[in-house]
């Protein structure tokens, strides 16, 4: 017998599987047959020796067993870890790496058992007897072997190579008393029994899924499941899932159920979020299997709140893509297209396109949702949903949000949906692709107990040209007015809304305030904010290429036949403010009126701020107060609409307005603008407009324009200068009630033009211009329909002709009698009863008859 030949007794001879096992029994159960225990007392020694007779006896008989039958065990043990005949089949077996422990049974017939390392790609060594105490772990191919092998008592870590494949998903798993088959049936893929009953479970302070069977290529749905809820039993903060290769992980599923709800459909995942745990991938691609789909298909990352109600801080760091599969037919055949929103009878129907599916969602976290470089495709919903719209007694909500970067593509509903977010700190978001039938990006609330505020976005694009809408991409669709409407769902951009339950007694009450978004850029786009306080944006650019009439539909807001560009509106609610642009808006096409705000306080629009052909005018102000800086409204408005730059529907508490410029280079009856500024509406207070200027080269056309509607105009200044530079052009056309507080002035503006003031009346009317004191007409100079001017005087009981120049020529003096003569350098003339002239020196007369006739009457 030689000194590395280790026995070891318990029961009967159990096979030395791994080198730190022999150190472990070796004080108990084993022996050195060479005599290496030289110093140790009689008794001992004697009782060691009867223990090693008592196994050379077995081992003799092992012995004398053929080479051939030791070589078929070697080949049957095989299956169950990394067992070899010789150091030299180790060591040529590429399947080992270096470092890999593994187990020798000898099979040229010396019966040699013992253990070795793989020291190279084609090297093995003998692990000696004194090294083995130091190696602490065994080592076995793979996870799904684990349960195949004999694991003896003591023995409490096994070091895989892999899950079910060598090389992808090598994990260390730990002894525990506790793991049991019921625990292994609920961690199937986590933990195992081995051979001999011992229960294993794993022990990695970062797993990643592929440690418990995640592959690219293969469903992967149950691995990321249990790789998740191990982390959250385990109290572990992270996860990972790194990319096999170019291969995408397969989600198949119809995703949870809600068991106090079983047939909804609303939002369910695949995957089960969980509290306090981040995923990481460095660009995994998770994919819904396409055989799963229905027409609302499966989230991939859900909030399953019967489980979790609260995620506290839960997310995905990192790089992921989340792949709906929701292909369109057309860009995919065989693909399954999007809903096209038709009825039985062929009719388009809203409530039959709304769809629920999403890559990541999360209700309710009182903590922070954290979600790092995501790209979101094919999804039948939305990209990513974050809060509950609707949500329990205002209970459930978001309480942070960060977001990285999101990418969305071939989304049917929004690419982002914040629903109930207390504040959320978002990266530049990028749109393209078919779909967002509600919009890009949604703040949205739904009730008047949601809360969605302080929201930052860092960048939003789209380009809305490169895709389809759900209903145009369907071959079904044929109706050119459907597919009108179609394309007009693909505007929106941006939108921020509470619009379904309102507000208590219709006042703002500071639950949805707070938005700002450093820059926008959008083709075929437009921007909606319904009754949202306190929304800034950065730098913005919309337009709006194509020429189309854009038929109605009620999600899209409009005015006639098209789309405004920016519209904030709060019919109806007291207390909202502050729609602000901290950079000049650059609007380009066929919208509507370009910037649409109705009832808003502090508006800030800046100076610079460019709007290139829209239909009506650049920007319209309902209601509002703030300032309107340095506006360029080039070529707006058609000959059914007239374009202004600046259209002011009702003001309150101070409307400034700087400098706006209305230029039309458009010909003929193509030029249409019809000024700079236009005041109309019920109530036009405190408005001041300054530097307002037309660059228009036809007709007579105000600067600015007060009518239409009946004005009752408080309050406004129209400080100098106030340009304009059309042949002739008229300051001012009013039509009822127009007031300056202080002085009017017309003087000579451009070096060498005459002036005038006009007072023109349609054809029938009379032409006047009056003379009050206080809130008392007095005087009147009157131009009537059939060309005779004359000058009335008002009392209280009677209005007087005082003259009147006929058409014809001359000048009449209906009012002069001998007590309101004519009074000429000291005289007074006045016509008698007689038919006679007289006159005298002052005092006046006193009788028809005083004075001196005056000349001959009957022309002697």
């Amino acid at each position: 017998m030689t000194a590395s030949f280790e026995l070891v007794t318990k029961q009967n001879v159990v096979q030395l599987q791994s080198v730190d096992l022999l150190a472990r029994y070796v004080g108990t159960a084993t022996a050195e047959i060479d005599g290496k225990v030289a110093g140790v007392a009689a008794d001992a020694q004697a009782a060691q020796a009867a223990a090693v007779d008592a196994a050379a006896s077995k081992v003799e008989a092992l012995d004398g067993a053929s080479t051939s039958q030791a070589g078929a065990q070697v080949a049957s043990d095989q299956v169950w870890g990394f067992r070899y005949g010789s150091l030299a089949a180790a060591a040529a077996d590429p399947d080992l790496e270096t470092g890999d422990a593994f187990d020798v049974w000898a099979t040229d017939g010396s019966g040699r058992w013992f253990s070795g390392v793989k020291t190279g790609p084609s090297s093995a060594e003998e692990v000696p007897y004194s090294d083995r105490a130091t190696l602490k772990v065994l080592a076995v191919s793979l996870f799904t072997d684990l349960a195949g092998r004999w694991i003896p008592l003591g023995m409490d870590a096994v070091q895989t190579s892999g899950h079910s494949v060598k090389g992808i998903g090598a994990a260390r798993y730990v002894y525990d008393a506790s793991v049991d088959a019921a625990y292994v049936a609920d961690h199937p893929r986590s933990s195992a029994l081995s051979k001999n009953g011992r229960g294993f479970r794993l022990a990695v302070d970062v797993p990643d899924a592929k440690m418990l069977g995640a592959r690219s290529g293969q469903d992967s749905a149950a691995a990321i499941e249990e790789t998740m809820r191990v982390c959250y039993e385990r109290g572990l903060g992270l996860w990972t899932l790194w990319k096999e290769g170019t291969g995408v992980y397969l989600i198949e599923g119809q995703g949870a159920t809600d068991p106090t709800d079983p047939g909804s459909t609303f939002q369910r995942g695949v995957l089960t979020s969980v509290p306090d745990l981040l995923g990481e991938s460095d660009g995994a691609e998770l994919m819904i299997k396409a055989a799963d789909h229905v027409k609302n298909a499966p989230t991939i990352f859900g909030h399953h709140t019967w489980k979790y109600p609260d995620l506290r801080n839960a997310g995905l760091i990192g790089k992921w893509t989340l792949n709906g599969n929701m292909y369109d037919a057309e860009r995919n055949p065989g693909g399954i297209p999007f809903d096209d929103g038709r009825d039985g009878a062929g009719v388009f129907n809203e409530a039959n396109v709304y769809q629920f599916q999403a890559g990541f969602t999360a209700y309710k976290a009182s903590g922070t949702i954290s979600l790092g470089n995501i790209t979101c495709i094919n999804m039948r919903g939305s990209g990513v949903e974050i809060g509950k719209a609707a949500s329990v007694y205002g209970e459930e909500y978001v309480a942070r949000c960060t977001i990285e970067r999101l990418h969305t593509k071939d989304v049917f509903r929004e690419a982002l949906s914040l629903f109930n977010v207390e504040y959320a700190d978002v990266g530049p978001v990028y749109i393209e692709g078919n779909g967002y039938w509600v919009t890009g990006v949604n703040c949205e609330g739904h009730q008047r107990l949601d809360r969605v505020r302080n929201i930052h976005i860092a960048r939003i694009f789209a380009d809305y040209t490169t895709g389809l809408s759900p209903q145009e991409r369907t071959p079904g669709l044929t109706n050119p007015a459907d597919r009108e409407a179609a394309r007009a769902m693909l505007r929106r951009i941006f939108t921020a809304s509470h619009f379904y339950d309102g507000f208590e007694d219709n006042a703002f009450d500071g639950k949805w305030l707070n938005i700002s978004i450093g820059e926008i850029i959008g083709i075929q786009a437009c921007i909606d904010v319904y009754y949202f306080a306190n929304v800034r944006i950065g730098r913005c650019t919309l337009t709006m290429p194509h020429d189309e009439d854009l038929t109605a539909h009620n999600l899209i807001p409009r005015d006639g036949s098209s789309v405004n560009a920016i519209r904030c509106h709060s019919p109806g609610v007291t207390g909202l403010y502050g729609l602000t642009f901290d950079a000049p808006p650059r609007i380009e096409g066929h919208y509507e009126d370009a910037i649409w705000i109705n009832n808003y306080d502090d508006v800030l629009i800046p100076d610079g701020t460019v709007i290139t052909g829209v239909r009506k005018s650049a920007v319209r102000l309902d209601d509002c107060s703030g300032r309107v800086g340095y506006i360029k409204a080039v070529n707006c408005g058609l000959v059914s609409a007239r374009g202004y730059a600046v259209d002011v529907w009702g003001a309150k508490r101070g409307l400034f307005i700087r400098e706006p410029v209305a230029i039309d280079t458009r010909a003929g009856a193509s030029r249409t603008m019809q000024g700079a500024v236009r005041l109309n509406g019920a109530s036009v207070d405190h408005v001041e407009v300054s530097g307002a200027r037309n660059l228009n080269t036809f007709g007579t056309v105000p600067v600015v324009n007060v009518g239409d509607a009946a004005v009752a105009v408080g309050n406004m200044d129209m400080a100098a200068p106030v340009h304009g530079f059309s042949t002739p052009v008229a300051f001012a056309t009013v039509d009822r009630g127009f007031e300056v507080n202080g002085n009017l002035r017309v003087g000579d503006m451009n070096g060498g033009a005459d002036t005038f003031i006009e007072a023109r009346a349609p054809a029938g009317f009379k032409a006047n211009l009056n003379m009050s004191i206080g809130e008392v007409l007095e005087y009147q100079l009157q131009l009537t329909p059939d060309g005779q001017m004359q000058g009335l005087q008002f009392s209280d009981s009677f209005v007087r002709v005082d003259f009147a120049i006929p058409e014809g020529g001359g000048i009449n003096f209906p009012s002069i009698t001998y007590d309101k003569p004519l009074r000429i350098s000291g005289f007074a003339l006045w016509p008698t009863a007689a038919g006679t002239w007289r006159t005298k020196a002052a005092p006046d007369p006193a009788t028809d008859t005083a004075g001196v006739a005056v000349g001959d009457q009957t022309g002697a």
